[in-house]
């Protein structure tokens, strides 16, 4: 089972101690080091006090690690823990993988009520120390409920611990991986907020250094909490092999992405080399990318002879040791991080150009689109995994000697190649500000690149890789394979954006526009997989079916951009506030986008619907064709002759 062994087990109070000990340690000297430490009062101005000072950046450590260690429980239960009991054909396989199922529900659920009550205490702290007062007098000001629904920081802690209590509840219903698929995803979407309104927030590229924090953060809580549920709930596991083999290929990712989005957001915060060697928070920087160094090291270690060890069956030991040793520098890069969080970095000479877009943008040109780069790093992150995952699996079949088209593999990293130009192209750049940018980037978003990705068959090569029953066949599958779902989810954004207001809160947030661009990916992917018919699906849909869900959605598409091109203007005030000199008229951009983006959408769709009804002709004559030769056939072998 996976409750530690009394005897012979190697997370006892020594190693917890010691993670402790160094998390403790490192949290003090780097806020002393950074100058975010207890200073003393100054008479006539407001001091939150010594309690504030230091039980803040204690409760975001603890809020950090019941984050980490949340995600990695369920990162466990959905991805590391191997079906039946991994493999090994043991008599008690189900009951094993049940008695594992049931450890990780009861630990998701403990850590996320952790998780929840250390945000509610950074909650109060933060309130302290936004108004200079010691926590009591902050509660006491009655100002907790503005700072709950009007202060940035306040709304973000509030969301997580409201997403932390749902955690909470839903981890201890009855899990199916469907399920524990959602509430991971949750968690890994209850993490960000903090990184939306902290420091990045003010940075000189408010965007950049926003999303590069977010994907650091992503690939952090992922790396260190997937470690920390190996060693926690999985090391006495049979299938502990395979799950640190899975692992492995995660956190190889997860380092590279924590690398480079780490690098990429010191590099917005500093704004140049010097000032790493020059500042206390550059020189906190290179403490940090020591930190990684080292936990790269123990990547190397562990693929170079522990994880062969644990496939051969040698010895559990060594990956165990060494992995509490790389979960105690994670506890200590944890506390540097936030220790960096509370340190300010040093004034730089940049500034916003542009207050409202949170980012300098030159003058429009039709070569600006090709040249301007807005990279968008989670977005960027979340392509190469998915252009490595695709490459991986086309490999995986021709190492077991089968083919897979080339065609198939030009047209999914074509279309990842769209969706990346589409967020962090000149497109993306300029969306912001001109309403046919925008309408550009949603055309590419949601029908150029979905339609690649659907040629790709993606579906038919993780059937290939994974034979058997699996979540494709499973209930949820079925749902959202439905033509009427398929077709519902791709055609009701549009008119829901634009037709009711909501493209005037979304413009201004960037929170809002990523959340609408990944609705309109997601639904675009789920649409074209459904109508191509490409993959086999849980349904039989037939050819008649799918050029009558092609045919509605252009029927939308067309319907919503008559709507935008006669209708009024799309977010007026934001458009007059951005004040933006060389911007071509509201009036007239918006029509020439409402032309370009239901034409660009429309000629996909249509195109698609050509081929469609082609290739269903053409399966016609040849039934035909097979029908008079069996008749011919039939004929002639009759005695009459006729």
């Amino acid at each position: 089972m996976t409750s530690p062994p009394r005897r012979g087990g190697f997370i006892t109070a020594g190693p917890v101690t010691a993670v402790v000990a160094t998390a403790a340690a490192v949290l003090v000297l780097a806020l002393w080091f950074g100058g975010a430490g207890p200073r003393p009062a100054i008479e006539g101005l407001p001091s939150p006090g010594a309690l504030t000072t230091w039980g803040l950046p204690v409760a975001r450590l603890v809020l950090d690690v019941c984050a980490a260690a949340t995600v990695g429980v369920l990162l466990a239960s959905v991805v590391l823990v191997p079906a039946g009991s991994s493999g090994t054909g043991r008599a008690d396989a189900g009951a094993t993988d049940a008695g594992t199922t049931r450890s990780l529900a009861r630990a998701a659920a403990a850590w996320a009520a952790g998780w929840a009550l250390s945000a509610m205490v950074t909650e109060v702290l933060t309130l302290s120390d936004f108004l200079g007062l010691p926590a009591g007098q902050a509660m006491r000001s009655g100002a907790l409920t503005v700072f709950l629904l009007n202060i940035p920081q306040g709304q973000a802690f509030a969301v997580v611990a409201a997403a932390a209590v749902a955690l909470a509840a839903g981890s201890l219903l009855p899990w199916g991986r469907a399920w524990r698929a959602v509430l991971l995803a949750v968690a890994i979407l209850a993490v960000l907020p903090p990184a939306y309104v902290g420091h990045s927030a003010s940075a000189a590229d408010h965007n950049l250094a926003v999303l590069s924090l977010m994907a650091h953060v992503a690939a952090v809580v992922l790396w260190t909490g997937g470690l920390y549920a190996l060693v926690a709930h999985l090391r006495a596991a049979p299938g502990l092999a395979v799950a640190v083999g899975r692992f492995s290929t995660l956190a190889l990712g997860c380092f590279a992405a924590a690398a480079a989005s780490g690098a990429l957001n010191a590099w917005v915060r500093l704004g140049a080399l010097p000032p790493l060697w020059q500042s206390r928070y550059g020189l906190l920087v290179l403490a940090k990318i020591a930190a990684l160094a080292a936990l790269g090291w123990f990547g190397w270690r562990h693929r170079r002879a522990t994880i062969e060890a644990l496939r051969t069956g040698v010895s559990r030991a060594p990956f165990v040791r060494l992995a509490a040793g790389e979960i105690t520098v994670m506890a200590g890069t944890l506390a540097l991080a936030v220790a960096l969080g509370r340190s300010a970095p040093p004034a730089g000479e940049a500034e916003h150009q542009h207050d409202a877009l949170g980012y300098a943008l030159p003058p429009f040109t039709p070569g600006a689109l090709a040249t301007d780069v807005r990279p968008d790093p989670i977005a960027l992150l979340l392509l190469a995994a998915a252009a490595a995952a695709y490459l991986a699996g086309v490999r995986r079949l021709r190492a077991d000697g089968a083919g897979w088209p080339a065609g198939r593999t030009v047209s999914w990293l074509a279309g990842l190649l769209v969706l990346a130009y589409a967020t962090s192209g000149g497109v993306a750049a300029y969306a912001p500000a001109l309403f046919s940018a925008h309408a550009a980037q949603y055309a590419l978003l949601g029908a150029v690149g979905p339609v690649l990705l659907a040629a790709g068959a993606p579906l038919t090569l993780w059937r290939r890789g994974h034979p058997g029953p699996d979540a494709l066949d499973g209930p949820a599958a079925r749902t959202l394979s439905h033509p009427m779902v398929a077709l519902a989810l791709y055609a009701l954004p549009y008119p829901a954006l634009y037709l009711t207001g909501l493209f005037a809160f979304a413009q201004p947030s960037l929170a809002l526009r990523l959340a609408a661009q990944t609705v309109v990916i997601v639904t675009g992917v789920l649409f074209f997989v459904v109508a191509a018919g490409v993959d086999p699906l849980p349904w039989s849909i037939r050819p008649q079916v799918r050029a009558w869900m092609l045919a509605a959605a252009i029927s939308v598409r067309i319907w919503t951009g008559l709507a935008v091109l006669t209708g009024p203007g799309q977010a007026p005030q934001w458009y007059a506030a951005l004040g933006l000199s060389w911007a071509p008229d509201p009036a007239a951009d918006q029509r020439t986008g409402a032309l370009l983006g239901t034409g660009l959408s429309v000629a996909v769709l249509a195109a698609l619907l050509v081929l469609l009804l082609g290739r269903w002709r053409a399966a016609l004559r040849r039934t035909a064709a097979r029908d008079a030769t069996g008749e011919r056939g039939e004929r002639a072998a009759s005695p009459t002759g006729g």
